[in-house]
């Protein structure tokens, strides 16, 4: 299974790496048109975030429209042992900290808030339509999501060449419950188990 993981990863990588900066804009500013114009961000009080690197979907501007209308705003703060979600009041709170990803600096945790319409943004090297998510290997956002509970809505963003026919899983994995492209919606809810095809 780690080996087929991390062939996966490698391929996608790759792919990703190869994005133009006007495809990265573009795309990026299409699948964040798509989240703002949903149901789930209208309802969402809160929104956690991730900052993006590697060519991963920009959140940007979606940060950037919650802030400005009033929305908790979170984003996570890595350690060597931990990973927590910090609430932001401004996007000059967050600077780059471990592995270089901008953090926030802040003190109030999402733990201490309760609740029940937090939409959370999910990046991922590869998706597939059941929801199955592959990260870059080191399962912070598995044990993010994992301490949430259910109330969170954990949604990807992803380009669609990165959804492929199926994510290799493990029993610790996390899954998104839909998936935003540039080109649709994926309701990862709805989709049997043995289908590999959207039609």
């Amino acid at each position: 299974m780690d080996e087929s993981k991390r062939a996966l990863r490698v391929a996608a990588l790759s792919q990703r790496s190869c994005l133009s900066i006007p495809d990265y804009v573009f795309w990026s500013r299409l699948i964040q048109a798509r989240v703002l114009e949903s149901s789930f961000y209208r309802l969402a009080q809160s929104v956690a975030f991730y900052s993006s690197v590697q060519n991963e979907v920009s959140t940007d501007d979606i940060a950037d429209h919650a802030l400005r209308i009033g929305k908790k705003v979170f984003y996570p703060r890595f350690s060597p042992n931990q990973a927590l979600f910090v609430l932001i009041q401004s996007a000059a709170e967050l600077s780059p900290g471990t592995f270089g990803i901008r953090e926030p600096s802040g003190e109030t945790l999402l733990a201490d808030h309760s609740d029940p319409n937090l939409l959370v943004l999910v990046p991922g090297v590869a998706f597939d339509i059941h929801g199955n998510r592959l990260g870059r290997g080191l399962g912070w956002y598995d044990r993010l999501l994992r301490s949430l509970g259910p109330s969170a809505l954990p949604v990807g963003l992803a380009y669609e060449f990165q959804m492929v026919d199926r994510v290799p899983t493990e029993s610790w994995d996390e899954k998104v419950k839909y998936i935003f492209t540039e080109n649709r919606l994926i309701n990862c809810q709805k989709v049997p188990e043995q289908t590999t095809l959207v039609c």
